[in-house]
């Protein structure tokens, strides 16, 4: 099986003559759009202007051993890079319109770029997925109770100032949330830019809220979507798309499926791998997480998320790379999250009670594992928050 990494190595040098632009192509640009080039590249390079690729990037070569790999710039993502830049196929790639907007007052995260190869006269508006920020994550569960998140207007404002000024059609991409913003941001425009739209790209993207996917401005582009999914998603079955969904196979298993440097295309034609179907897991959370939000109003499931992020951020963890390099300090800094927790009020506690259980047991009611079906839970009532100082007084005593 190929990656799309093993794809661009086999064809880096056959011309689009050859190998016509296919879906290995817009997958890879798609993915390189999470490389954080504003911080690569400025202030050296005006990243608002057309530039190529290989030619400022030659500016960095040999400093890779001095980068540092996160959440977003995973070393896959790099070696794509690399190899795109380095052949003949992508040799004039052009990036241009790069925006990198994070505001945590308005709990906004929002990234998205334009990649060009004039000479098959290629445009892709790059939407971007979450990155690592708290702000960027607690903007992604907003979409299970809200129809707009505050990246959704930017990625409207986005596509029309491009779209007003460019005669050329355009398809855009995105992956994650990207996606998400990709579809929503076409759906609400007006009919004469939707007309420049050739295709929209979903990879393994959350859909709309039930209400968006019956406007007439989303019906107007339904026809161009096209939904990619892995046979395990579990980002890509929350809310409602309407259009058949391609899913694809995977070098990994679970929730590392939503890498999409892991999914399988051929190395001949550049086409997915296709999936038998998608996997009971993925099947059962899509209906878990349909219950979730149904059963869950719309003020309950914002408490819940606001109580867990704002206690996550307000106690010093803004990013998920903070989370992930656990020491004392952030254990202690951990301890003082679930402290507060178990210090809010008895609805909010009740409500955090109510969603854990109706998640768990909604889904365990149904999953299997490797055809073993396990038994359903009649889950007992949750037993309040622990004593988090207690336990972190024994920890320090060590």
């Amino acid at each position: 099986m190929a990656s799309i990494i093993d794809y661009m190595k086999k064809n880096k040098d056959t011309s689009f003559d050859d190998l016509a632009l296919n879906d290995a192509d817009i997958l890879s640009l798609n993915e390189i759009g999470y490389i954080p080039f504003g911080e690569v590249l400025e202030p050296a390079f005006d990243l608002s202007q057309e530039l190529t690729l290989r030619d400022v990037l030659e500016h960095y070569e040999g400093k890779r051993d001095k980068l540092d790999y996160n959440f977003i710039m995973t070393k896959e993502r790099v070696d794509l890079l690399e190899e795109m830049i380095s052949s003949q196929r992508f040799a004039d790639l052009r990036l241009s319109h790069y925006v990198n907007d994070v505001d945590n007052e308005l709990e906004k995260q929002f990234a998205a770029m334009i990649f060009r190869i004039p000479k098959i006269n290629h445009t892709q508006i790059v939407f971007r997925g979450t990155d690592d920020t708290m702000v960027g994550w607690k903007e992604d569960f907003k979409l299970t109770y809200m129809r707009e998140i505050p990246a959704h207007r930017s990625a409207i404002a986005y596509l029309k100032n491009y779209l007003s000024l460019h005669e050329d059609k355009v398809l855009v991409s995105g992956h994650s949330k990207g996606g998400n913003l990709a579809v929503y941001a076409v759906s609400h425009l007006p009919s004469e830019l939707q007309d420049k739209i050739a295709q929209v790209y979903m990879f393994d993207a959350p859909g709309l809220h039930e209400a968006e996917v019956t406007l007439q401005s989303y019906q107007n582009i339904r026809d161009r979507l096209k939904v990619i999914r892995p046979e395990e998603s579990i980002v890509g079955v929350m809310l409602n798309i309407d259009v058949e969904q391609e899913v694809v196979e995977s070098q990994s298993f679970g929730v590392f499926q939503h890498a999409a440097t892991r999914w399988q295309v051929s190395e001949e034609t550049g086409d997915f791998v296709p999936a038998e179907k998608p996997t009971d897991l993925s099947l059962n959370l899509q209906q878990t997480f349909k219950q979730w939000t149904d059963e869950l109003s719309s003020q309950e499931l914002k408490a819940l998320f606001d109580t867990v992020f704002d206690n996550l951020i307000d106690n010093g963890f803004l990013s998920l790379n903070e989370l992930s390099h656990f020491n004392r300090e952030s254990a202690t800094t951990l301890f003082n999250v679930f402290n507060s927790l178990n210090a809010i009020n008895e609805d909010k506690k009740n409500l955090m009670s109510k969603s854990a259980k109706l998640f768990f047991a909604a889904f365990a009611g149904n999953f299997k594992v490797a055809k073993i079906e396990a038994p359903k839970l009649n889950l007992p009532a949750l037993p309040d928050f622990p004593d988090w100082e207690e336990i972190k007084s024994k920890f320090d005593k060590k």
